[in-house]
This record gives structure tokens, sequence and C-alpha cells, in this order.
């Protein structure tokens, strides 16, 4: 136990389950994306779709073991205020708030599932524009804030996180709605005479 006194226990767990959460949100930002450009096809829909809500949990999840850690750590001094209210913390002002604005949208857009049918498809749809917002916020705070990412480890990680999003963004606007999905390969003439 002597061996641990020393050692910042809080600081550690708030960085990893920041990074998980940030991980959680990359993923379920993917499947979302990959969803709504029917990449994935449509028989399985309803599976992704629980696997989709599944992943902005454990990312909420993750960050509330982020923050919990915080309001733990003795050197960081966060109280409350400045994990739940932008430009509140003491500590790098801009780039904890774009985590706590990112962490706010996360929530919004979970609960938006169980909101689903009262608000109706298109508004639940048009809410998650937010998940590039918070996206965007997540990263910049991860690599602004984290100490993990200095020097070539931030722009690893947008770009390992980023291009996907990006090219899945870019398929979904440039694939016309009514396109068809995956069309049936045609037989060729040899193929239909053997």
């Amino acid at each position: 136990m002597s061996a641990l006194a020393g050692l910042p226990i809080a600081w550690f767990v708030a960085r990893g389950a920041g990074l998980v959460s940030f991980g959680f949100l990359t993923l379920s930002v993917w499947l979302g994306l990959a969803m709504s450009t029917r990449l994935l096809g449509s028989r399985h829909q309803k599976r992704l779709l629980g696997l989709h809500r599944t992943l902005s949990w454990m990312g909420l999840s993750a960050l509330a073991l982020h923050g919990g850690a915080l309001l733990l750590d003795p050197t960081i001094h966060f109280g409350p205020a400045a994990l739940l209210v932008p430009l509140a913390a003491p500590w790098h002002p801009m780039a904890v708030a774009a985590g706590v604005v990112a962490g706010w949208l996360m929530l919004m857009l979970a609960v938006s599932f169980r909101l689903r049918k009262r608000i109706g498809q298109r508004m639940w749809r048009n809410l998650h524009y937010a998940s590039f917002g918070a996206f965007v916020l997540a990263m910049l705070h991860a690599i602004t804030s984290g100490t993990d990412l200095a020097g070539i480890g931030g722009p690893v990680l947008a770009l390992v996180a980023g291009t996907p999003v990006l090219w899945l963004t870019l398929v979904r606007i440039l694939t016309p709605r009514g396109a068809p999905r995956a069309a049936a390969p045609t037989r060729t003439i040899a193929q239909r005479s053997a």
C-alpha cells in the first residue's frame, strides 16, 4: 500500500476514463453515420441501433467516472461547478469548457433515444446533428487539456478518430436520399447459360 501512497490515482483514473469516454463517443458517431448512410444495410438495423444507444450510455458512464475522479484529485481542485458549468474551471477554462459542453450534448443525445416517440423521428434526427458538435468539442478537449496527447499524440488521435467521421459524413451528404441500397449483382450471359 505504501508504494501507491505517492501516486495520483485519481488523476490516472480521470485521464483513462476520459480517453475511454472519447473512444465510446467516437464508436457511437461512426456507427450512427454508417447506419444513416445505409452502408451496413437494413437487415440488422434494430440491433445496430441498440448497439449505438449502448455505446452512447457507455460513453456517458466513462464520462461520469472521468468527472468523479477529477473531483477526488487533490491537485487539480475541481468542484462540481467546474464539471457542470462551461468556463467555471480554474484550470484551462476554455479546454475544460469544450469537454463540459461535449458532455451535455452527449447526455442530450443519449436521453433523446428515450424521447424519440414523443418528439418524432424528424426532430430526433435533427437533434442528432449535435453529435458532430459533441465529437469535435470532445476531441478539442482531449487534445488541449489532456496530458496524454501532447506532441504527436493529439494529431494522431484526430486523424484516427476524425477521418472515418469525415469520410462517412461525405458519403452521407453525397448519397442521394432515395438511392438504392446495395444492388444485387447482375448475372452475365455466360452465367445465365451455365
